[in-house]
């Protein structure tokens, strides 16, 4: 093999992997990370991404699909996902049980309203004068 083509596929395959780095570290920035320092035509180093904490963390709040791609996937999304799932079944059960209880006020209060009208004591259940 002819050194020169050697040389030209070295070089492409930094110029690759610089692109891919690069783009890793543009998602960095959009989750509102810093991305870690690396040598040009380096890949991303995911292991001393591992190593600072903050980094992780708003990965996996922000940009859980490059947290996994990484490798420092935490579960923080899928937990999050559960916590309001959870919340929207509590509420939903609230309403249910408050359009059920209103309901209930609703008939007697109309049968409070039917015992006045008919002169019926509602503690008694017996007609008023009798």
């Amino acid at each position: 093999m002819d050194l020169n083509a050697t040389i030209d596929a070295a070089y492409q395959q930094a110029e690759d992997t610089e692109a891919i780095a690069a783009a890793i570290e543009a998602r960095i920035i959009a989750a509102g990370g810093r991305p870690l320092l690396r040598q040009y035509g380096k890949p991303v180093d995911a292991t001393a991404i591992k190593q600072n904490l903050t980094l992780v963390s708003q990965l996996n709040r922000r940009d859980p699909k490059l947290a996994t791609f990484l490798g420092v996937q935490s579960g923080y999304q899928q937990q999050l996902e559960l916590e309001q799932a959870a919340r929207k079944a509590a509420s939903e059960r609230m309403a249910a049980a408050t359009a059920e209880l209103q309901q209930k006020n609703q008939q007697a209060a109309a049968i409070r309203q039917q015992a006045a009208i008919s002169g019926i004591n509602p503690l008694t259940g017996r007609r008023y004068g009798i």
